[in-house]
Parts: C-alpha cells; sequence; structure tokens
C-alpha cells in the first residue's frame, strides 16, 4: 500500500471512528435525552431558525478553503488573504442575518423565530474563523487533531443542552447547543492550526482561484436548497409540529452520510487531488470507495426501514410515533445519497466545480417539483415518497457521468457493490420470515425486538457476505491489515 493510500486509508478510518463515535453519543444519549424534554415544535422552531443561518453559511466561504486543500503550493499571502476574506464575510453574514430575523418569523408565523435567528446569527461569525484553519489542518493530514476538537466541541455542546433542557429552557438549549458547538470549533481550530497567517492581504492570490470556488460556492449553495426546500415547505404549510417530526427523520436519514460519507470523503479530497490527473488510478479509487461504502451502508439503512417502528420508539418516546413512517421512507434516501456522494469529491478534485453547481441545479429543480407534488396531497409520507423518487430518477444520469468522466464501466461499479446488495437482501429475507412466521414479536416491547431482528439480519448479513464472497472479504481485510501494519506516513509541507 503506498503512502498516499496509507494516509487516506488512516485519515478516513480516524474520521469515521471519530464521527461514529459522536453519533453513538447522540444515540444513546443525546437524542433520547432531549426528545423527551423537548416538544417537537421546539424541535421545529430550531429548523426553522437554521434555515437562514445554514443558508448565509454557504456564502462564508466563497470555496476559498478548498482551494487552499487542492492547490500545488498555497502560499503565505495566500493563507492570509484567505483568512481575513472569510472573517470579513462571516461578520457581513452575521450583520445580515440579525436584520433579517423578522421577515423569518413572519415567514413561517412563528414569531419566537425571530429572537432564534438573531441570537443564533453569531454561528457565521464563529463559522468563518475556523474555516482557513480547518483547511491547514485537512490539507497536512492531521486528522487525529480534527477528530479531538470534533469530540470537544460535541460533548460541550451537548452537555450544555442536556443542562439548560433540564432547566426548563426549552427551544433555547437547542439554539446554545450549536452556539457552543461552534465557539469551541473556532477556538481549538485557532490554538491548534498553524497556517501561516499574516496580518496582509493581497486579492490577486483570491481572484487567481475565483473561477473554481465560485463554482463550489454555487453548487453549494444549490445544494442546501435541495436539503433545506422541505424544511422551508413543511415549515410553512404545515407548522413546527410537522417539521419538528420531520426534521428528526432527516436527521436519523442523514447519520450514514454524516458518519461515513463525511468521514471517508474529508480523507478523499486531498488524496484524490493528489491524483486528479491520472484517470486510470482516480477511477479505481472511486469504485474502491463506493465499494467500501456499500459494506455498512446497505445494511445499515435497509435494516433501519426493517425495525424503524421499535427503534423510533426507543430512542425517541412514544410522543414521536409520526416520525416512524417517514424514516422508513427516507432510509432509502440516505442510502442512495451516501453511496454517491464520493463522486463530489472527486469532481472537485479535479477542479470541475461547474458540474457540481450544474448537477446541483438540476436536482434542485426535480426536488422543488417533488415537494411541490407532496405538499399538494398534504403529507409528510407523500413528500418523503416525492424525494425518494426524485433521487432515484437523478442518481441513474448523475452516475452515468461521473463514470464517463473517469473511463469506468457502468458494469464494473455494479460488480464492486454486487455482494453487499445480495447479501443485503438475504438480510431482508431473514428479517421478515421472521416477523411474519412469529407475529407475537409486535407484542414485545421495543428494546426486545431489536434485541432480536438486530442480531437475525445481521448475521444473516456476514453470513451470506463470507460464504458467497470470500474473495471479496478477503481483499478487504488483507487492505485492513496492510494499514495497520504500516506507520502513518510524515504528513506533507504546508507550503
Amino acid at each position: 500500500m503506498n503512502q498516499l493510500a496509507k494516509k487516506t486509508a488512516t485519515g478516513a478510518i480516524i474520521n469515521i471512528s471519530v464521527t461514529l463515535t459522536k453519533n453513538l453519543g447522540q444515540f444513546l444519549i443525546v437524542i433520547p435525552v432531549l426528545a423527551r424534554i423537548l416538544t417537537p415544535e421546539q424541535f421545529g422552531l430550531l429548523a426553522m431558525a437554521m434555515t437562514l443561518v445554514g443558508f448565509l453559511t454557504m456564502f462564508n466561504d466563497l470555496g476559498i478553503s478548498a482551494a487552499l486543500v487542492r492547490a500545488e503550493k498555497p502560499s503565505t499571502a495566500f493563507w492570509s488573504s484567505a483568512f481575513w476574506l472569510n472573517l470579513g464575510f462571516g461578520l457581513t453574514m452575521t450583520v445580515a442575518a440579525y436584520f433579517a430575523a423578522p421577515w423569518v418569523a413572519i415567514f413561517f408565523g412563528e414569531p419566537q423565530v425571530e429572537e432564534l435567528v438573531q441570537v443564533m446569527s453569531c454561528i457565521l461569525m464563529l463559522h468563518c474563523i475556523f474555516l482557513v484553519p480547518m483547511a491547514w489542518l485537512q490539507r497536512n493530514y492531521k486528522f487525529r487533531t480534527i477528530a479531538l476538537i470534533d469530540l470537544s466541541a460535541i460533548a460541550l455542546s451537548s452537555a450544555a443542552a442536556i443542562y439548560l433542557a433540564l432547566t426548563g429552557h426549552g427551544v433555547w438549549a437547542l439554539a446554545w447547543q450549536q452556539i457552543i458547538l461552534y465557539a469551541v470549533k473556532a477556538l481549538a481550530g485557532q490554538v491548534f492550526n498553524k497556517a501561516p497567517i499574516r496580518m496582509t492581504f493581497q486579492w490577486s492570490t483570491i481572484r487567481a482561484v475565483l473561477p473554481f470556488s465560485l463554482g463550489l460556492t454555487g453548487a453549494a449553495f444549490v445544494r442546501f436548497l435541495n436539503q433545506n426546500v422541505d424544511n422551508v415547505l413543511i415549515g410553512r404549510f404545515f407548522g413546527a409540529d410537522a417539521l419538528g417530526y420531520y426534521s428528526r427523520a432527516y436527521l436519523m436519514m442523514r447519520m450514514p452520510i454524516q458518519t461515513l460519507s463525511r468521514g471517508l470523503n474529508f480523507a478523499l479530497y486531498p488524496a484524490f487531488s493528489s491524483i486528479k490527473e491520472d484517470t486510470e488510478k482516480l477511477g479505481r479509487a472511486y469504485v474502491k470507495t463506493v465499494s467500501i461504502m456499500s459494506v455498512i451502508v446497505f445494511p445499515m439503512m435497509t435494516g433501519l426501514a426493517l425495525v424503524v417502528v421499535p427503534f423510533v420508539d426507543l430512542l425517541f418516546g412514544p410522543q414521536w410515533g409520526p416520525v416512524a413512517p417517514v424514516l422508513r421512507i427516507l432510509a432509502f434516501v440516505g442510502l442512495m445519497q451516501s453511496v454517491a456522494s464520493s463522486a463530489n469529491e472527486m469532481w472537485k478534485a479535479r477542479g470541475r466545480s461547474g458540474v457540481l453547481l450544474r448537477w446541483s441545479i438540476i436536482r434542485a429543480g426535480g426536488f422543488i417539483i417533488a415537494f411541490a407534488i407532496g405538499i399538494n396531497i398534504g403529507t409528510l409520507e407523500a413528500m418523503a415518497w416525492a424525494f425518494l423518487i426524485a433521487n432515484i430518477v437523478l442518481l441513474v444520469p448523475f452516475q452515468y457521468e461521473v463514470l464517463n468522466q473517469l473511463d469506468v464501466k457502468a458494469v464494473t461499479l455494479l460488480n464492486a457493490m454486487r455482494p453487499q446488495f445480495i447479501s443485503t437482501l438475504a438480510m431482508v429475507a431473514a428479517v421478515l420470515s421472521v416477523q411474519f412466521s412469529f407475529p407475537s414479536i409486535q407484542a414485545l416491547n421495543s428494546t426486545l425486538q431489536l434485541l432480536i431482528l438486530v442480531p437475525i439480519g445481521g448475521l444473516a448479513y456476514f453470513l451470506t457476505l463470507i460464504l458467497l464472497f470470500r474473495g471479496f472479504v478477503r481483499t478487504s481485510l488483507d487492505d485492513f491489515r496492510m494499514l495497520r501494519s504500516k506507520d502513518v506516513p510524515t504528513a506533507p509541507t504546508t507550503a
């Protein structure tokens, strides 16, 4: 295994392990506690406020930090200019959010949203302070440092949220959770990074990367619309309660993307950038990435759909029952988005931000049409079904273009996912057989149902994988052993 592969694999393992740890903490402690103290309406109010804050976050960086990561040898002037530009944007966006807050409250018909947005507007400034330090850490493969920052931020913010919720602060527990999360990241980023930031600004260093960075910003902006237009429509037409239910289902759907895809892709981007001119290597790396992602995502999301009712009851409590039918549908959206997410890093590495923008616009159009249909039908389940169908329709042409770019045949990618797909079907057959053969299982409490069904499904999946696809399993284990047997190489220089 060459040095680049080892650094990438090590970074991916660190990021995935840390994200998994964070999400387990959320699953086992934070989400169950907050869901039993706070109401769906309060979660809905936070989601309304975050639509504006999240929207303005898209403009904070203009894609400059991504340009720093992929640059051959970024100069001190480039690092410094990027930092001060981000700081200026952060201040501007904070002021804009503060004064736009009344209109957001009027749009949703919820007066409390105004104060929430005004207080949470500081997140925009805190986010900008962290962007360039994060770029330096990512560029230099400082994944353990990033992991430490992430774990510290999530632990402190979650502890604060639980304390505030227990002491009766309602939706403000959720608001301060977000503020503290970004504050810890901003402070830690300044402590741990060694980016050569000086009191200087050279517009020429920024202008040189604008075609790439603005394309990324445009793609991020449209992608944000893709991911939040449903929240806006549900909040506007269905109200805070319905948005609270939907936002929890959407959070669960995004978990594999946050746990696996983002952790892996965060490490892949600098690696893809280093081989961006070698189409053959990039193609092999992409297929391998999709294959690895599928090993976990296929059974995870399909299994979630199978046991969604006891899962939601155990995690959130009985008041959150409407989440289950929505999450059952969205689980398959999460499956597709997780597997396809690495393509974005490939386009970024090749400097093809325009392609990302084009596809983001196409998706936005498709999703808006789908959600409009769901709104007209008038149920959250209809919104989820429309979202799933739109994702299926758009996935095929997107993957076709990706494979053409990498000179990879579709059959090669499908073969890379075949063991995972067949093993997942075996898992589905096993779980459904038990549910239909022993209907009394449904009468058990949620914990017992999960203790019975999850091991049965997991055993069926891994036995099928091991018995029918030994070569695939052997290759995957060999790669892991090679990684563990080697020391992690020294990170590249900053320059």
